[in-house]
């Protein structure tokens, strides 16, 4: 990774008029969305941290998860991977604030370390009766607070996978080993990784 404006975010103002936020494709390009991410930085006196991410390292991402799930990397991510990789916002102690995406490598031992559930772990339903879990359809690609990780679920079709918030202590989008039911009715937060990415810089911004 490379700190491409510091804790002060100088040149970062220009950087963005000259893109005018709208970049190649207009004003909902991926580019305005990172550059008025980072103009809102500087705002705040915070520095945005990114550094592209090489196909290899996505190759390497989806090896390092099998023979649990067989992950392709969903085009939207790959993309922002390939333009910008791991996104993160810090402050002058180089502390994450608010917003932090995952390096391949970072995803797959977040992945693993946080997402994965033993086969002893148990659903307990309304009604009192325990089903065995999985969350191994679950692969998480950013940080999102309190323990939580943001993870694409590639039980759905793909080639864009939605995006949920899974929490090691209420797991609402596990499945049970058993038939493979969801274990609750929870609704994903995000179609895609282009509608989370755009809502948590919109909500940066917004608080900038």
């Amino acid at each position: 990774m490379a700190d491409r404006t510091g804790p002060k975010g100088k040149g970062v103002k220009d950087m963005a008029r000259k893109t005018g936020l709208k970049g190649k494709g207009g004003a909902d390009s991926l580019d305005a969305l990172v550059y008025g991410l980072i103009a809102a930085a500087a705002e705040r006196d915070l520095g945005a941290v990114y550094g592209a991410a090489p196909p290899a390292a996505l190759d390497e991402l989806a090896a390092a998860l099998r023979p649990e799930v067989e992950f392709v990397p969903p085009p939207s991510w790959r993309a922002f991977m390939a333009a910008f990789g791991s996104l993160r916002v810090l402050d002058a102690a180089g502390e994450v604030v608010d917003l932090c995406v995952y390096t391949p490598r970072e995803a797959a031992a977040h992945t693993r370390e946080h997402v994965r559930v033993g086969p002893d772990v148990r659903w307990v339903d309304d009604d009192g009766s325990e089903h065995a879990i999985t969350t191994d359809h679950l692969v998480a690609f950013a940080d999102a607070g309190g323990g939580g990780q943001w993870c694409f679920d590639t039980s759905a079709p793909g080639p864009e996978y939605p995006v949920c918030c899974h929490h090691p202590e209420e797991p609402l989008f596990a499945r049970k080993r058993e038939g493979g039911a969801r274990v609750s009715a929870e609704a994903h937060e995000f179609p895609d990784f282009g509608a989370w990415l755009r809502a948590q810089i919109d909500a940066f911004v917004a608080g900038a």
